[in-house]
């Protein structure tokens, strides 16, 4: 079992955040310690990197939140899951693209004030 500051370091998130997954449904209420610490597995560890990934990726809290649900439900929901999933990679794509471009566009701008153009 891992306490909530191993899990938030090893996520690489803060310790609200994990609370305010909690809080929103978006992680099992963890088991507690004779201390009353909040202790959680490798499985909840590996569910935070995932829901740090789908925020990342800009999926709202919301959005987890019915994945989450349908996750509980079982595999008769593969295929909305399946189809929230790969909304959500259509638009990374789309996002990298749009980086991509801006990238060039900074590119081109550095380059022509490597040849003293002022513009």
């Amino acid at each position: 079992m891992l306490t909530i500051g191993e899990v938030a370091k090893g996520v690489g998130i803060n310790i609200g955040a994990i609370r305010f997954y909690e809080r929103k449904g978006l992680l099992e209420p963890a088991a507690r310690s004779e201390q009353n610490n909040r202790l959680y597995t490798e499985h909840d560890r590996n569910w935070l990197l995932f829901i740090k990934c789908l925020r990342e990726t800009g999926m709202s809290v919301e959005d987890i939140k019915t994945y989450y649900d349908k996750v509980k439900e079982g595999t008769s929901t593969l295929p909305e899951r399946i189809d929230m999933i790969q909304a959500q990679k259509a638009k990374l794509l789309h996002d990298i693209e749009e980086k991509q471009a801006q990238l060039v566009r900074l590119e081109e701008k550095l380059e022509r004030y490597y040849r003293g153009e002022n513009y």
